[in-house]
């Protein structure tokens, strides 16, 4: 997925709803690829405490689950 996209649909989301989350997939070659979450409309501030990481193969499509 590319970086600054929705982890539920794999869609950018240039108009962020309130409450919408962001996501960037860190890539490496030894270790599970690791995505990071955090809030659309984040600050830069709010960046640096407002966020969570998780291997990528922990997330699921939300389409998928419904």
């Amino acid at each position: 997925m590319p970086a600054d996209t929705d982890p539920a649909t794999g869609t950018a989301d240039d108009d962020a709803a309130e409450g919408a989350l962001h996501s960037q997939l860190a890539r490496y070659d030894d270790s599970p690829d690791r995505r990071t979450v955090f809030p659309a409309d984040a600050d830069e501030d709010d960046l640096l405490t407002h966020w969570f990481t998780a291997d990528d193969h922990s997330f699921v499509n939300l389409q998928d689950l419904r």
